[in-house]
């Protein structure tokens, strides 16, 4: 994909412009980053609790210090929670809301504590919030969510420090300050670029994916795609005891097509069947290009007299309608039902042998 597409389907916070394709890609991408999320924020969440330690050295006010291990335990149990509950999600973007309250909590909790010491070192502090960026950009989240909580951690500490810390040293001020907003600079062109090439390469991926399993003239399923379905729609209509037929289309005297007006007027004529069909069937059918003028057409939830039917339909209307220099196209179908003896092999032939007697019937027929 080239840059200047790629400028224009992806927005300047390194999101898909379009809210269904993001929606889409965040889902997926929540869902694979799950694992590495819930060692993560264990990870983190222990961490928080082994700074005990020096809380007990530094603050002097027992009843401050159990507040402090109050509130770091109970961020390890929440973090215990939802390292738990992960499994459980259903909709995994959802996964974001919770990792950006959590980080709301770490930041309550980091000013809280900072407010408990006597003496807090601006400095030490200072990069304690460094870890805390860090620690918020190595959790995947939404960007905007990361960038958000950064800059709520870095103006409440140092708006907390300028009215707590006495004899604050200016020059120590104004270095902390700095290295604060450099850090953040880092991480947001480090997780843009992520986020960026992650939608790049989704896009990608997508594009491949379909063109591996479309037809490249009229964009419905080609053959191995159409084999894929068909065994999952017989799978479930056997397991489920539900009806399902399949049609076999043949384009009359295609051959005649090509010989007398050309390739590509035959590749219009194949559009504009194409277009025809999927005008008429469902959202549920499924439409298959089997090879050159032959089609597949799966209908599930369907039996054997509402397949004739919907060819029926089929048949009139590419009958009647006007293509370009051929004027009229006409078509022949095999239609089958599926039994519970049948598989992929037995109902694709059923279908055939009822396609050749429509053939042999005169063509422009619907044999089933």
């Amino acid at each position: 994909m080239n840059d200047d597409k790629s400028k224009s389907i992806i927005n300047f916070i390194g999101e898909f412009r379009d809210n269904t394709e993001e929606n889409e890609f965040f889902e997926q991408d929540m869902r694979k980053a799950a694992a590495n999320i819930k060692i993560i924020i264990l990870i983190l969440g222990i961490l928080s609790t082994v700074f005990i330690i020096p809380d007990y050295l530094l603050v002097s006010s027992k009843n401050s210090f159990n507040l402090i291990a109050a509130g770091r335990i109970l961020f390890l149990a929440l973090i215990v929670l939802l390292f738990y509950c992960i499994k459980y999600m259903k909709k995994f973007k959802e996964l974001a809301y919770w990792i950006t309250a959590y980080e709301l909590y770490c930041v309550i909790l980091f000013i809280f504590v900072f407010f408990q010491y006597d003496k807090p070192d601006y400095l030490i502090q200072a990069f304690g919030v460094m870890v805390i960026i860090i620690g918020i950009f190595m959790v995947t989240n939404r960007f905007i969510n990361m960038i958000a909580i950064s800059v709520i951690i870095i103006a409440s500490f140092n708006i907390m420090a300028l009215y707590y810390i006495e004899e604050l040293n200016f020059s120590e001020f104004y270095a902390g300050l700095v290295y604060l907003i450099i850090v953040l600079i880092l991480c947001v062109i480090i997780a843009f670029k992520d986020n960026y090439y992650k939608r790049i390469n989704y896009i990608t991926n997508k594009k491949l994916i379909k063109l591996s399993i479309t037809d490249p003239l009229t964009g419905i399923y080609n053959r191995a795609k159409q084999n894929e379905e068909l065994n999952r729609c017989i799978n479930y209509s056997q397991r489920y005891n539900t009806d399902l037929s399949i049609v076999i289309i043949d384009l009359d005297d295609f051959k005649k097509v090509n010989d007398n007006y050309g390739h590509l007027i035959g590749d219009k004529l194949i559009i504009g069947f194409v277009k025809i069909v999927k005008d008429i069937i469902r959202k549920t059918d499924i439409f298959a290009r089997w090879g050159g003028e032959e089609f597949v057409l799966i209908l599930p939830n369907t039996d054997l007299d509402e397949a004739i039917e919907i060819s029926e339909r089929i048949r009139k209307t590419v009958e009647s309608n006007e293509f370009e220099k051929v004027n009229k196209l006409t078509c022949s179908f095999g239609v089958a039902q599926l039994s519970q003896a049948d598989d992929t092999y037995s109902i694709l032939q059923k279908a055939d042998q009822m396609l050749y007697t429509a053939k042999n019937a005169g063509k422009n027929t619907v044999m089933g």
